[in-house]
C-alpha cells in the first residue's frame, strides 16, 4: 500500500510497513486464492513476487494455514517433498499431521534439532517420494481451513531435474520432471478446495516446461501476471523513502531517476535509493539532485557494486539456456544494447554464426528470442526487439559491448 513513509529494505522480501503498494494486485490475488484458483505468477526478475506471497499469507490470515515453500536450493522431487514438510512445521494444526506420515523415520523422538529433524525427513522420503508426497498432500487437505502453499522457485528445481549438471535433456530427465510435475498436477485436482498452489520463481516455467514439450502438464494453473510499478508509483515511492529520511527532491530529480531505470522494478528503485542516500551522506547535503542521481548511475549503479544484483539476470539466463544457447543469447542482447534495436536481419544473421545449419539457427533463434521476451529482457515492437530495462540494457552494454561489433558495421567492414 501507499505510505507517506518508507524505511529502504534492498535484498530479501518484505512484508507488511515495508511492503508498497500493490493494492489492486494484492486484491485480485487474495480473491483468486480464497477462491481456490492455483495460480502461476508470472513477472519479471526482481518484480517482488516472493513479497507479494509473504504478504498475501500475511492478509489471509487465519482463512488459510500459508506454506512457504523455497525450493532454491532443492535438486530432487525429493527435496522438494521434504521442505514442503519443514514448512508445516509453524503450523500447530499441520505439523502432527504431517509428522505422522514420517513415524517410521522421525520414531518416538519429539522434538529434534533442525539438523537431525531434515535428515530423518530425506531419509523417510528416500525411495517413495511420491508416496511420501501423496500423504503430506492429503493430510494437509485435512486441516481446518484451506492451506495455501506458496511454492517458490518451482522453475529453478524443474530445470535442475530436467537439465542436470550438464545442461543436457534426456529421456530419463524428461521422464522424470513429468512424474514430478504431474504429481503437483494430480496434487491440485484431488484436492481441489482444501489445497491451493501459488508458483513464482526467477525463471519462467512455461519456458522450462516447454524446451521439454511438457507445457500441458501444469495446465490447472492459471497465470497471475505481475507488472513493473507505474511511473506515478515509483515517484510516491521515491518521496515516501526520502520523507523518511529527511530528504528532498531536487526538481526533476525523481524524474530522472524513472528515465534512468527506464523500467520501474520495484527493487531497482530500492537499490538506486540506497545509493543515493549514502551518496548525500557523504556530501552531507539532504537534496537529491540531478546531477547526484547521474553519478550515482554511473559511479554505483552501473559499477561493481551494482554488477553484483544485475549479475543475478546473467546467471539465471543461461540456467534456462545453458552453454550451448547462452553464447547466441549474450549477443542478441548485446547487439540490442548497442544498436538499440534487434532487427530480423540481424538476429538471423547472429544464429546462423552460432549454429551454422539454417533450419537448426532458426528454431534456436526463435527458443531464445521467446525466452527472453518471456523472462522480461526484451520487448517486442512490430517487427524489432527492445530492451524493457534501460538499467539491465547499460549494464549489459557495460559487460559485454567494449568488444563487440554490431552487424551492420561488420557487414560494411568487408
Amino acid at each position: 500500500m501507499k505510505r507517506e513513509k518508507l524505511v529502504r529494505k534492498v535484498g530479501p522480501w518484505v512484508s507488511g510497513d515495508l511492503f508498497f503498494n500493490r493494492d489492486r494486485e494484492m486484491e485480485s490475488l487474495i480473491e483468486r486464492i480464497l477462491a481456490g484458483d492455483h495460480l502461476l505468477m508470472v513477472a519479471q526478475r526482481r518484480i517482488g513476487k516472493t513479497s507479494m506471497m509473504r504478504e498475501a499469507a500475511r492478509l489471509l490470515g487465519d482463512r488459510a494455514h500459508c506454506l512457504h515453500v523455497d525450493l532454491q536450493d532443492a535438486c530432487t522431487p525429493a527435496d522438494a517433498i521434504v521442505e514442503l514438510s519443514l514448512a508445516a512445521r509453524e503450523h500447530v494444526g499441520l505439523w502432527p499431521r504431517v509428522k505422522e506420515t514420517f513415524r517410521n523415520a522421525l520414531g518416538s523422538v519429539e522434538e529434534v534439532g533442525m539438523d537431525e529433524l531434515v535428515v530423518k525427513l530425506r531419509t523417510g522420503v528416500t525411495g517413495s517420494w511420491q508416496a511420501k508426497g501423496r500423504r503430506v498432500m492429503a493430510e494437509l487437505a485435512k486441516a481446518d481451513r484451506p492451506v495455501v502453499i506458496f511454492m517458490d522457485e518451482l522453475p529453478i528445481l524443474v530445470n535442475r531435474i530436467l537439465k542436470g549438471g550438464d545442461y543436457t535433456l534426456t529421456p530419463d530427465r524428461i521422464q522424470q520432471a513429468d512424474v514430478f510435475v504431474s504429481f503437483l498436477r494430480a496434487a491440485t485436482i484431488q484436492h481441489q478446495g482444501r489445497i491451493v498452489l501459488v508458483v513464482a520463481g526467477s525463471i519462467g516455467m512455461g519456458p522450462v516446461l516447454r524446451q521439454a514439450g511438457l507445457s500441458a502438464t501444469l495446465n490447472t494453473l492459471a497465470t497471475f501476471c505481475v507488472e513493473p510499478w507505474s511511473e506515478g508509483t515509483a515517484k510516491d515511492c521515491l518521496d515516501a523513502l526520502a520523507r523518511n529520511y529527511n530528504l528532498t527532491w531536487e526538481a526533476g530529480a525523481k524524474q530522472e531517476v524513472v528515465n534512468r531505470l527506464g523500467c520501474a522494478i520495484p527493487h531497482h528503485v530500492q537499490m538506486y535509493f540506497d545509493f543515493l542516500l549514502e551518496e548525500r551522506r557523504r556530501s552531507g547535503s539532504t537534496a537529491i539532485t540531478v546531477g547526484a542521481v547521474g553519478t550515482v548511475y554511473r559511479t554505483k549503479m552501473l559499477s561493481s557494486q551494482g554488477h553484483g544484483e544485475l549479475s543475478h539476470f546473467e546467471e539465471r539466463l543461461k540456467m534456462v539456456l545453458g552453454p550451448a544457447l547462452m553464447p547466441l543469447a549474450i549477443d542478441l542482447l548485446t547487439e540490442t544494447a548497442k544498436v538499440g534495436v534487434l532487427s530480423p536481419e540481424a538476429a538471423s544473421l547472429l544464429s546462423l554464426e552460432h549454429l551454422r545449419e539454417p533450419q537448426v539457427g532458426h528454431e534456436a533463434l526463435r527458443e531464445v528470442l521467446s525466452i527472453l521476451e518471456h523472462d522480461g529482457y526484451l520487448r517486442r515492437e512490430l517487427n524489432e526487439y527492445r530492451f524493457i530495462s534501460t538499467l539491465l540494457r547499460d549494464w549489459w552494454l557495460g559487460r559485454f559491448g567494449f568488444t563487440y561489433i554490431p552487424v551492420d558495421e561488420r557487414r560494411s567492414a568487408r
